[in-house]
């Protein structure tokens, strides 16, 4: 991803994934190893507190330090500042603010050396737009035989294994123990929060135990670090904080989804969501 953003050609490349993924993490690990490429550096502007697209130039002129723009419009400030920079803007939790892309638009526009890069759970639908969907973690195969150096191949269990030990720091995956953890990685389809969350119960429920309390994992998987968002202590929150943001229209098709498990085709789809007359197009444009 990393050498997407190099491409001259390449102005905004999305990261797209649902909460919890790790787009945020990617993109600092991204930027940190892009930063002297860039001669200007690399700004951030978190929006996730920003609840109206208007505000996102101030948020980002603010991430810029561009503290009084008094005289002129806010977006004329940005685009005046910008317009000779070589830097890399990373604009964090887009999908809230959706409203704002044109804003993005305008200043690739007017700024020929930037770069933009967008965390976001949907795509901003903008010209030039590159989607880079951020996946979960790899899951070991459980339906196999596999020792303890095995599974620790895998990125969901090195995953649990680490912050396993920030709660208890005796923790060892052992072959007494490694299914278990396999399976919880398995379970919660290698969504780095989920694994988090989980992870962090070690300390006073071993594996076993863990895996069997699954089948609520909403109530059991809550009580994150304080100084994270609070869409990111429970898994409830976060998905909480997806679901906030659909229209009402797109919310009846995600409950109605709901009863559907590992993936659908759409005239599965159509079948559980369309309900009152609804077509295959209006099923599809509420997925999207």
């Amino acid at each position: 991803m990393a050498a997407l953003l190099r491409e001259e050609e390449v102005r905004l490349v999305t990261l797209i994934g649902p909460g919890g993924v790790g787009k945020t993490r990617l993109a600092l690990h991204v930027t940190a190893n892009l930063a002297s490429h860039f001669a200007d550096g690399v700004a951030f502007a978190d929006l996730s507190p920003v609840r109206d697209p208007e505000l996102v130039a101030s948020t980002v002129a603010h991430a810029l330090s561009l503290l009084d723009t008094r005289d002129r419009s806010v977006k004329s400030t940005l685009s005046t500042h910008l317009s000779a920079k070589h830097l890399l803007l990373v604009l964090d939790n887009f999908e809230h603010v959706l409203g704002a892309a044109p804003l993005v638009s305008h200043l690739l526009a007017g700024c020929p050396r930037l770069r933009v890069l967008v965390t976001s759970r949907a795509r901003l639908r903008v010209s030039g737009e590159r989607a880079f969907p951020v996946a979960p973690l790899g899951v070991p195969d459980v339906s196999q035989t596999a020792t303890v150096v095995d599974l620790l191949d895998a990125d969901a269990v090195r995953l649990f294994v680490t912050r396993a030990r920030e709660t208890d720091p005796t923790f060892a995956l052992t072959s007494e123990n490694a299914k278990a953890v396999a399976e919880i990685c398995h379970r919660l389809d290698g969504l780095p929060l989920a694994i988090e969350l989980a992870a962090a119960r070690t300390n006073v429920l071993r594996p076993a135990a863990l895996l069997s309390r699954l089948s609520r994992r909403l109530p059991l998987l809550a009580d994150g670090p304080r100084d994270l968002p609070s869409r990111h202590q429970a898994l409830r929150a976060a998905i909480a904080w997806s679901y906030d943001l659909l229209c009402p229209e797109e919310q009846t098709v995600f409950r109605r989804l709901a009863v559907l498990t590992g993936g659908c085709a759409l005239e599965a789809a159509k079948a559980v969501a369309g309900g009152l007359g609804a077509d295959a197009s209006q099923v599809l444009a509420g997925i999207v």
